[in-house]
Parts: C-alpha cells; structure tokens; sequence
C-alpha cells in the first residue's frame, strides 16, 4: 500500500467509494453526506473533491492502481470549525482538519484508514501544525472507536454544512 495525493483521473473511482459510504451510511441511518431531498449533495460532490484535489489536500491510499481510501487534510482556518456548539477547542494553536474520510465497502475494519489519518498526522507535523481536528456522526462507530485509537479527544458538537450534528475530535501533535 502506498499513499500519495488524489489527481483529477481518480475521481470516478473516488466517487464510487464515496456513493457506497452514502448507501452504507443510508442503511445504518446515518446522516453523514446524505443526499437532499432533490438527491443532489453540497457536502460532498465531484465538485468539491476536484477542488480539494486542485488545492492539494486530497489523498488516497493504494494497491496498485485501485484506490482503498480517500481523505483531505486542510491546514489552517476552516469554517466548519469557526463556532462548536456544545464544547470547547482545547487550544487556538496551529491546526489541521481531517475531511471526507472513506474506504472501499469491502475493506472496512482493515485498518486503511488509520493508515491515511496516520500519514495525515506527519503530513501536519511536516507543516508545523500542532492539532489535528476531526468530526463525526454520533452513529459512525468505526470512525468513533478509530479516531479514539488514535489519541483524539472529544471536544464537543457542531453544527455542519448541511445542517447534521457532529462529534468533533481534537489531537495534539506536538
């Protein structure tokens, strides 16, 4: 496995990992990048990974030309994070945001994204960031016990884009 940073030919296969997380999530009534009720989705569309991939901070993990994973990682200032409803930051340091985390459906619990959230932490030390932050929905139990694994601690609640509640996780780096 290796990891390095999406292009622009990958996104059909990204979405496709992305559309079965949606169907995945749906069953497990989850309301984490859920389709409107127009079926479109501002959170998470072809649209945003091209522009997340245009900024460099998409990557995807793989296994020769198949994609396993697909995250971002953005430095600095993020307004989903501007305002945590129910919570607080543990500090106003320097910090990075983990987004639109996904696996192939057939390899969950197979510890590839821990792979990429742990590239994501020396991506962030690399750029002198010293926290890393995260969200979740309060159902995802995976990413829940993953990010936990991991070191986060929760720090509170948002409210995002879409309107849906979230865990937020807080790491220090440094």
């Amino acid at each position: 496995m290796k990891i390095e940073k999406s292009t622009a030919a990958q996104i059909p296969q990204i979405m496709k990992m992305i559309d079965d997380a949606r169907i995945v999530m749906k069953e497990m009534n989850i309301d984490q990048w859920q389709n409107d009720k127009d079926g479109n989705n501002a959170v998470l569309n072809e649209s945003i990974v091209l522009d997340d991939i245009k900024n460099g901070n998409s990557y995807v993990v793989l296994e020769d030309d198949k994609i396993l994973c697909h995250g971002t990682v953005i430095f600095g200032e993020d307004e989903t994070y501007k305002i945590i409803k129910d919570g607080y930051w543990q500090s106003n340091a320097s910090y990075g945001t983990i987004h639109r985390v996904a696996t192939c459906k057939d390899l969950k619990q197979k510890g590839i994204a821990n792979f990429l959230l742990t590239h994501f932490e020396r991506v962030a030390l690399k750029n002198e960031v010293e926290w890393l932050r995260i969200d979740t929905h309060k159902d995802n139990i995976p990413m829940l016990n993953l990010v936990k694994k991991l070191g986060y601690t929760k720090s509170g609640i948002i409210f995002v884009a879409d309107g849906t509640e979230r865990i937020v996780f807080e790491k220090k780096l440094k």
